[in-house]
């Protein structure tokens, strides 16, 4: 019989203090294992740590949980459409001189040529889209709108905020029975319909 790397022959009894030691060296011998286990796990899901030294490795897994959360936090707060359709308009400097610049958002049903009645409707308010941020989701689309204004700009802001708002209000407003008409796509070009016989 072999104990610890020494031959003990058989029939010999140990102490209960040898026994108690080897339990303890068994439990502490599974409990590596189980940590070296473990640890070749998180080696398979991360790139590159093959070569890592256990403490350098649970560094990088720190790190790497923590920019996983910090993703899914941005996810978490990242504008998903409501149900319900909504238009706002803000400021985006809370300075009392105000320098021209607002955000606007949008949130209704997803459309095609969405985006470029929001162009006009913005346009017509005497201001410019400076960078857009679209979310869609099961057929609800919200629309983040960063603008400035075109040409001066006004004392408060109020009267140009107010603006935008209702020419926003304008592109909720316009899903009359003849939208789906006015967006239906062809299913056949005139090209197509012509060379094949059909009438366009």
């Amino acid at each position: 019989m072999e104990t610890d790397g020494t031959l003990v022959p058989i029939g010999t009894t140990f102490s209960p203090a040898t026994k108690s030691c080897r339990s303890h060296s068994e439990a502490e011998r599974r409990r590596r294992q189980r940590i070296n286990g473990h640890l070749a796990t998180l080696r398979s899901l991360l790139p590159a740590t093959a070569r890592m030294d256990k403490a350098t490795l649970l560094g990088e897994v720190v790190r790497h949980v923590r920019e996983l959360r910090g993703q899914a936090d941005d996810v978490a707060t990242a504008a998903v459409p409501g149900e319900r359709d909504e238009v706002g308009v803000e400021k985006e400097s809370a300075a009392e001189t105000w320098d021209g610049r607002m955000r606007a958002w949008v949130c209704c049903a997803d459309r095609p040529g969405l985006m470029a009645e929001l162009s006009r409707a913005v346009g017509s308010a005497k201001a410019r889209a400076v960078r857009a941020e679209m979310t869609t989701v099961g057929g609800r689309t919200r629309s983040v709108l960063e603008l400035e204004m075109v040409g001066g700009i006004a004392t408060d802001g109020e009267d140009v905020r107010s603006g935008v708002q209702a020419a926003l209000r304008e592109v909720l407003l316009a899903d009359g029975p003849d939208l789906a008409d006015r967006f239906k796509r062809q299913r056949l070009s005139a090209r197509f319909g012509n060379a094949a016989g059909f009438d366009s």
